[in-house]
């Protein structure tokens, strides 16, 4: 059994849900659903996308609004996107101020929240990146600051990833960031119960050490259980780099030590897709089948802009009881909607 608790889908969903006091705007792929088809992109302008759901409901966070907060996007179907508006913006007090990059949002005992990193003051007036994390009571928002930062142990850090276990313990997956250290490197620590406090140091994780990775980049942990095995998706290269590309590791304990696959990389560049990556994974409207949800480069050439797209994701085991991780993309071909979805 596959483990995803950070998106939600195998937990009870609350029936309260997720009504929205904004009023939607559509932004989801010209094709849409015609035939009962998708093509990729499905969405403009979600970089470093995460995407949950929570009563029925898809929500999808990204780096999209970078000099002020975030915003998120809702669908019933993983296609089709609404644009919801800002769910965090920064205050004139908040320790953010700029670059809030890779939101991701994990649900607890009817809570929300939001870890993401921004750039802000440490050590008197210089600088840095660090992770925080804010509250809400809906997906939507609005959330604040709880804890801003989180996670400060000297050195500039993003791309925070929050795992919960089956027996609740959870953990803090993150990058350092290049910016200021020599490479971008995967760490762990342990959070605590209530989410708002580290416990303990961080723990290496990953670091770029074959060819397809450069030599500077391992960036974006998404992490998920299958059986007793834990499976640490990663990217690497930069994300502005054309072959940035996507790869995985395991793991029998959530803080390691991990073990590359030899399959790497499992979603790359092709002669119609550019530097795909920075991914979280959720389920079909019907539960019957993954999706990897990431990001691509809008020219070719790479660069900043990337939007979002989505393909099917397996998981299984090879003879010799390793994970075996494949996704069907990337794809720019019209694809068979999500399992469970309506067609209009």
């Amino acid at each position: 059994m596959i483990i995803l608790f950070i998106t939600c889908f195998t937990l009870a969903l609350a029936a309260d849900g997720a009504p929205s006091a904004h009023s939607p705007d559509r932004v989801g792929s010209p094709l849409g659903s015609q035939n009962g088809k998708y093509v990729n992109p499905v969405a403009k302008n979600l970089p470093d996308p995460m995407v949950i759901r929570h009563a029925g409901k898809y929500y999808a966070y990204g780096t999209n609004a970078p000099g002020e907060g975030y915003k998120a996007l809702v669908s019933n179907d993983l296609v089709h996107w609404d644009d919801a508006g800002f769910v965090f913006r920064k205050t004139n007090t908040s320790w953010g101020r700029e670059h809030f990059w890779a939101p991701e949002v994990i649900e607890l005992k009817g809570a929300f929240y939001l870890f993401y990193s921004s750039f802000g003051a440490v050590e008197g007036k210089r600088q840095s990146h660090r992770i925080s994390v804010a509250r809400a009571d809906s997906p939507l928002g609005p959330f604040v600051d709880v804890k801003a930062p989180l996670l400060d142990f000297g050195k500039a850090v993003i791309d925070a990833h929050p795992f919960i276990d089956a027996d609740g313990s959870a953990y803090l997956y993150f990058a350092l960031d290049k910016s200021e250290n020599p490479q971008s490197e995967l760490h762990v620590v342990r959070l605590s119960d209530d989410l708002l406090s580290v416990k303990g140091e961080p723990v290496f994780c990953t670091r770029p050490d074959v060819e397809w990775e450069g030599n500077e980049w391992n960036e974006a942990p998404f992490v998920f259980r299958n059986g007793d095995t834990y499976v640490m998706m990663y990217s690497a290269r930069g994300f502005f780099d054309p072959n940035y590309a996507l790869g995985y590791a395991t793991s029998k304990s959530p803080m390691g030590p991990w073990k590359k696959s030899p399959l790497n990389p499992v979603l790359k560049r092709t002669t119609e897709v550019s530097g795909p990556g920075h991914n979280s994974v959720i389920a079909s409207p019907d539960g019957s089948e993954l999706f990897c949800v990431y990001h691509i480069h809008r020219n070719l050439e790479g660069g900043h802009e990337r939007d979002l797209a989505i393909d099917r994701m397996h998981v299984t085991t090879d003879r010799a009881g390793e994970i075996v991780l494949e996704i069907v993309g990337p794809t720019r071909s019209p694809q068979k909607l999500p399992s469970g979805a309506n067609a209009p």
